[in-house]
């Protein structure tokens, strides 16, 4: 009974999450990788170049830029965009930190493999994309930034807190569950709270797991995910993972348009943050 209930509540939740925009790209625009399910993922690789690169296509541009210092995102979009919507998003990323942004839709997005959006083909599809930058594209994974926007954070926390290597995480405008976005957790009990956070993207109860750093972003006039969902997820990160959250007074999709200054400045204090992190733990592990 249990497992139905969860299906029907995943499936009712996700009804109201994925929302996909008419595709506007072709085939000929993206490369596909394939799940572990063999379900077709397609990406894009933005560059501060102002080019919008096939991944390995381009394999020995982007090879050069890791090997200069420049680091990827990994950036999962929310739930009414495509490749298509959020490339000005994807490039504006790439030319204000200076990095490389490998970008893909999820299952029912786009020119991704058709059907119904759900949690597993999410977090598959992230896992297919990491892949790639990996072994395909050959990006030390200390040059990578899990990225996630809305409903995107959901796949970006569940990779992360699965031990995939990377240098760090952010979450902007991100949910602690599909529960929390619903309801009052105020008025729930506790123990009621946390069955309802397992029956979709329970990143509140995963995010504990990440061992890297998490960088939080959430605008406090958000109506469609509340703030203390942030406030929810920064507290359940473990010590490894502890960076200051950033609260700013706007709502879920103009935080960057809003307060533009107090993002970019946040994210490049991070990626500094992050970036030592790395170095302390290599100078560790050589003396030891």
């Amino acid at each position: 009974m249990g497992s139905q209930v969860s299906y029907c509540v995943n499936a009712g939740v996700a009804k109201l999450a994925f929302q996909a925009p008419v595709c506007g790209y072709t085939l000929g625009q993206c490369e596909n990788v394939h799940t572990a399910s063999g379900e077709r993922i397609a990406t894009r690789l933005y560059t501060p170049l102002g080019e919008v690169l096939c991944p390995t296509k381009q394999r020995w541009i982007a090879r050069k830029h890791y090997e200069d210092g420049r680091m990827l995102f990994i950036f999962s979009h929310g739930n009414a965009d495509d490749l298509q919507t959020c490339c000005e998003y994807t490039q504006w990323l790439a030319d204000t930190f200076d990095v490389n942004v490998l970008c893909y839709d999820y299952k029912g997005y786009g020119n991704s493999e058709a059907g119904t959006t759900t949690e597993r083909s999410m977090n598959e599809a992230i896992e297919a994309v990491y892949s790639l930058a990996v072994t395909r594209m050959d990006v030390p994974t200390q040059r990578i930034i899990l990225f996630g926007k809305s409903v995107g954070t959901g796949p970006t926390v569940c990779l992360a807190s699965r031990g995939f290597e990377s240098a760090g995480v952010v979450l902007v405008s991100p949910l602690a569950s599909g529960a929390r976005t619903l309801c009052d957790t105020s008025k729930v009990p506790r123990v009621v709270m946390s069955a309802m956070d397992r029956l979709f993207m329970p990143s509140v109860q995963l995010i504990s797991r990440v061992t890297v750093p998490v960088c939080i972003i959430h605008g406090t006039q958000d109506t469609l995910i509340d703030a203390d969902n942030a406030r929810d997820l920064h507290a359940k990160c473990g010590w490894q993972a502890q960076f200051p959250a950033l609260y700013v007074r706007a709502g879920h999709n103009d935080i960057e348009s809003k307060r533009k200054e107090e993002f970019v400045q946040h994210i490049r204090t991070f990626l500094v943050f992050a970036a030592q992190r790395i170095a302390d733990n290599s100078i560790r592990s050589a003396d030891t």
